[in-house]
């Protein structure tokens, strides 16, 4: 049974634990700790089969999970790795019936297919949508990005969620995330992508890549097989320097001041000489027996 009478009493204590988590830290407010948590609920009903689960998180909610401070997000990103689209959002539409006993459900009405352009072109996928109820109250509506071609080429990691809040008397499960390498390289391939005549306009994505710089490890040739990899899988030419957009600027610094990570990398010249000296070796093989640490800054 549920630590929680009422749907009312889950609902006083989510929006509690999301008043004191975001006075710990106020990069991310009650509101939008408040739609992780409604998060957490539908991705610990995705990830109940524990071991047996096939399903993966990517995208900016990976990145919280990660990192509890990293840019907010407004929608899940979820790959399923041997399944076609229809078979992934069936099972996905199963699994978001799983009772987890918080008086939470979440109610599909409806997908469409994915867009290209200069988010996932290269990612066959559905935008599916939930309705989202506590108790008989509907709340904001949640999105998810499912795909089913991704690419992975090192080992999944299984973590309880740093942006989960302190909710001991809710059932939670681990996530399985996306490895922190082929996120690197999904977003190094994206930015270095020209979608018609144009660069990507996706300046959220160096924030990411800094929010990773300063927060993971990363064994160099690992990343360098990654974004070999997702070179391939987007047909680009393989390219030996990490050139940002020459528009970028100021939507980077909108963006990353409010992310604590980004504190010593407000301006994109700043982030930009980061990734100099993050991505570059990896690209050039001088990093193949190094690890990147982020204590340091550097190739060790």
């Amino acid at each position: 049974m549920t630590g929680y009478s009422s749907a009312a009493g889950v609902e006083a204590a989510i929006k509690a634990a999301a008043r004191r988590a975001a006075a710990a830290d106020p990069s991310l407010n009650v509101d939008e700790r408040i739609r992780l948590e409604h998060f957490h609920r539908f991705l610990s009903r995705v990830f109940s089969e524990g071991e047996d689960s096939e399903w993966v998180l990517k995208g900016g909610t990976g990145m919280l999970a990660r990192v509890p401070s990293a840019r907010a997000t407004h929608d899940v990103d979820l790959y399923r790795r041997g399944f076609t689209l229809d078979q992934a959002m069936a099972d996905l539409r199963r699994l978001a019936e799983v009772d987890l006993d918080d008086h939470f459900r979440f109610a599909y009405t409806s997908h469409s297919r994915s867009v290209g352009g200069d988010g996932q072109p290269f990612t066959d996928g559905y935008r599916v949508m939930f309705d989202v109820f506590v108790g008989v109250k509907k709340v904001s509506p949640l999105r998810v990005d499912l795909v089913v071609g991704a690419g992975i080429t090192a080992e999944i990691t299984t973590m309880e969620p740093a942006s989960s809040l302190d909710l001991p008397r809710l059932v939670g499960h681990p996530y399985r995330l996306y490895p922190v390498v082929d996120q690197v390289a999904d977003k190094v391939c994206a930015t270095m992508t020209i979608y018609g005549e144009r660069r990507s306009s996706r300046e959220k994505d160096l924030v990411d890549l800094v929010v990773l710089a300063v927060t993971q490890d990363v064994d160099g040739a690992a990343l360098g097989h990654a974004i070999a990899s997702e070179t391939r899988r987007r047909m680009m030419e393989p390219f030996g320097h990490f050139a940002l957009p020459a528009d970028w600027g100021r939507g980077y610094a909108r963006l990353a001041r409010s992310v604590p990570s980004c504190s010593e990398h407000r301006t994109v010249a700043l982030a930009r000489e980061l990734m100099e000296r993050f991505i570059d070796p990896a690209l050039d093989g001088s990093a193949r027996r190094k690890s990147w640490s982020h204590d340091d800054l550097a190739w060790c």
